[in-house]
C-alpha cells in the first residue's frame, strides 16, 4: 500500500503546539516591548499585564478540550458560536466588575508621558479582543487538523479500493465455495432441474455482485442483503444434511450505503467452523435496525471437531480493519468464542 501523503501525526501535532506556543510567546513579550517610561520598561505595568492576560489560559483550555471537541468538531457550529459568546462574555464581564471593585488601575506615568500618549484601551476591552482571537486561531487550528483527518482517511480509501476488491474476492470467496457449489450443481441438474437452474442464477447473481456492482466502494444495503441470501442459498446446498441455517432480514428498512462485503467474512467464518458430518449444526444470521444503527448478528453452534478451537483468522481481522477505515470510531464489533459457539455482533451507523 502507498503511504499516505497526509499521514504524519507527530508532525501535525507538533506544528499545532508551536503555533499555540508562538502566540501565547507573542502575548507575553507585547507588553515588555511596547511599555516603555522613558525607554525604561515599567515592569509595574507590564506585571499587571501580565496578571490579565492570565484569564486567557482556562480561556483556552475550556476551548480547546471541551467546547470545541464536543460541538465544533461534530459539526453543533451555532451552539459552539453561542457557547463562545457565553463564555468570552462571562470572563469579560467578571473580569470588568472586578476590575470596578478593586479599583485596579496600571501605574501613573509622569504627566508628560501622559499627555504625549493616546487614551489606553481598558483593559476588560483587551481581554475581549485577545479572547476572540485566541479562540479564532484555535478554532481554525482545530477545524484544519480535522480536516486534515478527513482527507487523510478519503486518501487511503480510495488508494485501497482497487487493492481491496481483489483481496475481498480471493479471501472471502475461496475456490473450495466454487467447486463445491458447481459440484452441487451439477448433480442437482438430474435429480431436480428447476432447483438446478435456480442455483446457477444465485451463483451468477452472486459472481456479479462481487466483480461489477461494488466498485464503488460502496452499495445499498438492499443489494447487500441479496448478496447474503444467495450466499447461505448455494451454501445449504453443501450443507443441507449437516446443518440448519436461519437468515433473519427485516421486511422494511429504509436504504443506505454500506462498503461491500461486509459481512460475508463472519457468515464463512460461521459454515467453516459450524459445518461438519458429526452432528447437526445451526447458525443464525440475524439483521435489525434500532437506534438509528444496523446490528448483524451472526451465531454458529461449533461442530465437535471444531469444538474449543478458535475461529476467525485473516478475513475477520481484515473486516475489522476495513470497519476502522470507514467508519473510524463509530461502530461496534463484539467476538464471543466459548466451547460450545462462537457469536459475533456488528454494529454500524445508519449513514
Amino acid at each position: 500500500m502507498n503511504q499516505s501523503p497526509f499521514k504524519n501525526e507527530k508532525i501535525n501535532r507538533n506544528f499545532e503546539l508551536i503555533i499555540i506556543g508562538f502566540i501565547f510567546m507573542v502575548l507575553f513579550l507585547m507588553p515588555v516591548i511596547f511599555t516603555r517610561v522613558k525607554n525604561e520598561i515599567s515592569w509595574l505595568h507590564v506585571l499587571k499585564i501580565w496578571k490579565d492576560q492570565f484569564l486567557l489560559l482556562p480561556l483556552f483550555i475550556v476551548n480547546h478540550w471541551l467546547l470545541a471537541p464536543k460541538l465544533m468538531l461534530r459539526q453543533k457550529y451555532f451552539s459552539y458560536l453561542i457557547s463562545n459568546v457565553i463564555l468570552i462574555s462571562a470572563f469579560t464581564l467578571s473580569y470588568y466588575y472586578i476590575d470596578v471593585i478593586l479599583n485596579v488601575k496600571p501605574p501613573v506615568l509622569s504627566t508628560v508621558a501622559a499627555s504625549s500618549r493616546p487614551t489606553p484601551i481598558p483593559p476588560y476591552a483587551q481581554l475581549l479582543i485577545y479572547s476572540v482571537l485566541i479562540l479564532g486561531v484555535d478554532a481554525g487550528l482545530l477545524f484544519s487538523k480535522k480536516w486534515y483527518e478527513n482527507e487523510e482517511r478519503r486518501y487511503i480509501l480510495e488508494t485501497q479500493n482497487s487493492e481491496m476488491q481483489l483481496e475481498m474476492l480471493r479471501y472471502q470467496v475461496s475456490p473450495h465455495f466454487l467447486m463445491n457449489t458447481l459440484n452441487n450443481i451439477y448433480a442437482l441438474i438430474d435429480l431436480d432441474s428447476l432447483k438446478a437452474k435456480d442455483a446457477v442464477m444465485k451463483l451468477s447473481k452472486l459472481m456479479r455482485y462481487m466483480l461489477y456492482e461494488n466498485e464503488s466502494g460502496k452499495v445499498l444495503i438492499s443489494k447487500e442483503f441479496e448478496f447474503v441470501q444467495s450466499y447461505i442459498d448455494l451454501m445449504k446446498l453443501r450443507f443441507e444434511n449437516e446443518m440448519i441455517v436461519e437468515l433473519r432480514i427485516p421486511q422494511k428498512f429504509k436504504e443506505f450505503e454500506i462498503p461491500p462485503l461486509l459481512f460475508i467474512a463472519f457468515i464463512e467464518n460461521a459454515f467453516k467452523h459450524g459445518g461438519g458430518t458429526d452432528s447437526k449444526s445451526k447458525i443464525v444470521i440475524s439483521f435489525v435496525f434500532e437506534d438509528k444503527m444496523l446490528v448483524f448478528n451472526c451465531f454458529n453452534l461449533k461442530s465437535n471437531r471444531n469444538a474449543g478451537t478458535e475461529t476467525g483468522g485473516l478475513g475477520i481481522e481484515n473486516s475489522r480493519n476495513r470497519l476502522k477505515m470507514h467508519y473510524g470510531e463509530n461502530f461496534s464489533l463484539s467476538l464471543n468464542s466459548p466451547e460450545k459457539y462462537f457469536d459475533v455482533t456488528l454494529k454500524i451507523p445508519l449513514t
